[in-house]
């Protein structure tokens, strides 16, 4: 009987909708990152405010006829563990990981915004977790969202009512986080090819990946470093195409493994962040001369190390990015759409940090990419 009514509303479903319904509804992969600060309902980390950053992966399902947008998306952090003498025993590198999921439903209005509802699921692990096994690992509730299309990248700020095991609501900070990503074949060719015309702007994604060297890391005695670290890159540029300056958010990661270490999983790790400007000059061969020149800021593996007190150094400001300073930039369009570039940064505050550390210089190829 039950396998009888589910056909009877199967057949009801299709004709009502029509054949046309399906053919009109996309799945679409999602890609992005979603950041927020790090703290937990009605808990929060000792010290400055601290901003991760996810990796995440989703699919949007959506159909023409209708402006809702269902979503599932879920994103992962990793923080690792420096190796000094507070931690030599752990034999782990992992910290702690964070991993949600976020389950939601989107209405589609004028100008390109959207407002969602939803709810989401957030497990969070560290090591009391496998000290204390009471410790609570899973936080539930209720997603809000509001997002803005800005070209092909979706702009969305989300905020999260805890209702397990904490009760949190919209004034607290750590219940908010912003998403930026990219759904695939969100829009048709058409309607992107009107919209660059009409536009000053253009807004670009940077794929790439840095070289550098790997001769002044530290090392145990039984490890060894490749000559030449390679970090991927991912950055976003907004052009303004009249004056030729662009506003460049950048990011460089660099992670080496310790296959078999009894001692530490994780033998090197930096995270680079670029925030700045931009000029793009443009040759007659039709190719682009670029110089950059901004904000860095350096989380190092090696220099982690150092957070121990008490120290020599001073260490106040430096508990996340451990060398902030100028970065500089100058590249060469080799191909269409894609720069030879090198990059330095020149420190102001750092752990230990020399004016010229080879380690901070890098060459790399960099792909300016422009999403339909």
């Amino acid at each position: 009987m039950k396998h009888f009514v589910v056909m009877i509303l199967v057949l009801i479903y299709h004709s009502v909708l029509g054949q046309n319904f399906f053919n009109e509804t996309q799945i679409r992969p999602v890609i992005g990152t979603r950041n927020y600060t790090e703290g937990l309902v009605g808990l929060r980390s000792a010290g400055p405010i601290r901003i991760n950053g996810s990796v995440l992966l989703g699919v949007d399902v959506s159909n023409k006829k209708i402006p809702l947008v269902l979503s599932f998306h879920r994103d992962w952090h990793i923080d690792y563990l420096p190796y000094n003498e507070w931690n030599a025993q752990l034999g782990n590198s992992i910290r702690q990981t964070w991993i949600e999921n976020h389950f939601f439903l989107s209405y589609k209005m004028k100008n390109k915004i959207s407002i969602g509802l939803g709810f989401y699921h957030m497990k969070h692990e560290n090591i009391g977790h496998h000290l204390q096994s009471s410790a609570l690992r899973d936080y539930k509730g209720i997603l809000i969202s509001v997002s803005k299309k800005i070209d092909w990248l979706n702009v969305e700020l989300r905020n999260k009512i805890s209702t397990e095991p904490r009760f949190g609501l919209l004034l607290d900070r750590d219940l908010y986080s912003v998403a930026l990503t990219y759904s695939f074949n969100n829009w048709s060719e058409e309607e992107n090819i009107k919209e660059e015309n009409n536009s000053r702007f253009s807004l670009n994604c940077l794929l790439g990946t840095r070289f550098f060297s790997t001769e002044n890391l530290q090392k145990l005695p039984t490890e060894d470093f490749d000559k030449l670290g390679i970090s991927p890159t991912v950055g976003i540029e907004l052009l303004d195409q009249r004056s030729n300056f662009s506003f460049n958010i950048e990011k460089d990661i660099w992670i080496s493994l310790n296959g078999g270490s009894p001692f530490r999983e994780l033998k090197g790790h930096m995270n680079s962040t670029f925030i700045g400007f931009k000029y793009h000059l443009a040759l007659k061969n039709g190719h682009h001369i670029r110089t950059g020149i901004g904000y860095s800021m350096i989380r190092d593996f090696e220099k982690m190390g150092l957070l121990v007190t008490p120290s020599p150094y001073n260490l106040e400001g430096l508990s996340i990015y451990q060398v902030k300073g100028i970065g500089i930039t100058a590249s060469y369009e080799l191909f269409k759409n894609t720069d030879i570039e090198l990059k330095h940064t020149l420190p102001i505050r750092s752990l230990d940090e020399p004016l010229f550390n080879p380690t901070r210089f890098s060459a790399g190829i960099i792909y300016r990419a422009h999403p339909k």
